[in-house]
Order: structure tokens, then sequence, then C-alpha cells
């Protein structure tokens, strides 16, 4: 990777999260909601299927992210707000743009978009590069 400099792009990252990623993320994070496994709950809810957890939202920043500044980097922070609810099946794009580089420190606005432009969720990841 070359060095970044404020304003930069990084490549966006298209994903889906399917259905047993999310059983499988509420499991691992203790999350019971019925949202986030069972359909016809979620759909009893007012969902067109199961939901995303706010938490796996959190962890999709980071990991493109990490994988965008390479084997060598490592968190440092990593903030995020939901801003509309995204369901198994749908089609999300991870954008970031680097808001700042100071010495080994680059800080990134990211968001996770649905695919009519609509922002699920946005927040600020910074990573240390070595």
């Amino acid at each position: 990777m070359n060095t970044p400099v404020a304003g930069d792009s990084c490549p966006p990252q298209q994903y889906t999260h399917s259905t047993v990623q999310l059983f499988r993320f509420s499991a691992v994070s203790w999350n019971s909601h019925r949202i986030h496994y069972d359909a016809e709950f979620a759909a009893s809810e007012g969902f067109e299927d199961v939901v995303v957890q706010s938490t796996l939202h959190g962890e999709t920043l980071t990991r493109h992210a990490l994988a965008w500044a390479g084997p060598n980097s490592r968190l440092e922070t990593v903030s995020w707000r939901n801003r509309t609810t995204a369901v198994a099946g749908e089609p999300l794009t991870w954008t970031a743009t680097v808001r700042a580089v100071e010495g080994a420190r680059v800080s990134l606005d990211v968001a996770l978009v649905k695919a009519d432009g609509t922002p699920c969720v946005t927040g600020t990841v910074e990573l240390a590069l070595s």
C-alpha cells in the first residue's frame, strides 16, 4: 500500500450477510434477540428478513479497514452509528475515506451503504500502520 493521504478513497468492498452468518454471530455474541435468527419472528416485527446485528456492523467496519491497511496494521479505535436496518441477503458496500494521517496513525471515515446509496452505518476507524 502507498502511504495514505487525507482525502484518499479506499477501494469499496461489496458483501452480503447470510442467515447462517447472522445465526452464528448471535450465538458467539450471546445475542438472543429473535429478530437476528428467526425469520418468522422478524417478519412479525415488521422486518423483511432476519436483521443484521449492530455489533456485526462494527466488526465489518473494522475487518475491511484492517484488510485495506495490511497485515501489520492494528486497530486503535472504532465507533459507529446505525442509521437504518439491514437484513440477511441485502447487498451492502463498505466505503472509506482517509480523514487524517498523523505519523503512523490513520483515521478513516467509514460507512456501510445499501444498494440504493442509503447509509446503513457511518463511523470512524483509527488504525496504526507499521
